[in-house]
């Protein structure tokens, strides 16, 4: 793929839309793992977590995208591309719902620099991002943590009771 300001600003579109279908259900996170370089670094400056990590590595954030049924729909509003330095600044907007609640939240901003790399072949990378967010609510967090442990407890209990 070329590297122009069309080309790239395409890739991340497509990249959210990936991330809206993917993310929530076990089964189709590891779909988003093709975006991320094997030593992908996550810099959270406002973390909803606390004591907030100071880094996640790519396997963290795609565990951090499990919560089924919570739907969490990150819809970009600006991209900064800075093609010299690979570096693309977005400013987007987070909306969550609740399916089993049918509750939604408020839609939350935040903003991110993605650090990309071009591999041999042209496909694009992200290779760290640096990420800044609005508070989460108590509630909305409570929420994601428990769908993410009731969904990988369910996972390894299947694992562990199969043998395989």
């Amino acid at each position: 793929m070329e590297c122009n300001y069309e080309n790239v600003s395409h890739w991340f579109d497509v990249y959210f839309e990936d991330v809206r279908r993917n993310q929530a259900n076990l089964e189709t996170v590891p779909n988003l793992r093709k975006y991320f370089t094997t030593d992908f670094e996550l810099v959270l400056y406002t973390s909803p977590l606390s004591p907030p990590p100071k880094s996640m590595s790519r396997d963290a954030l795609l565990i951090s995208f499990v919560h089924p049924d919570l739907h969490e729909d990150i819809v970009p509003r600006d991209y900064a591309i800075d093609l010299k330095r690979m570096i693309v600044a977005v400013r987007f907007e987070i909306r969550f719902h609740d399916r089993v609640l049918g509750k939604t939240w408020e839609p939350i901003q935040a903003s991110a620099h993605y650090h990309l790399i071009a591999e041999e072949d042209g496909d694009l990378k992200i290779r760290k991002i640096h990420y800044w967010t609005e508070r989460l609510p108590e509630d909305l967090l409570e929420i994601w943590a428990k769908r993410r442990e009731e969904a990988l407890t369910a996972h390894a209990l299947g694992y562990i009771n199969t043998g395989s």
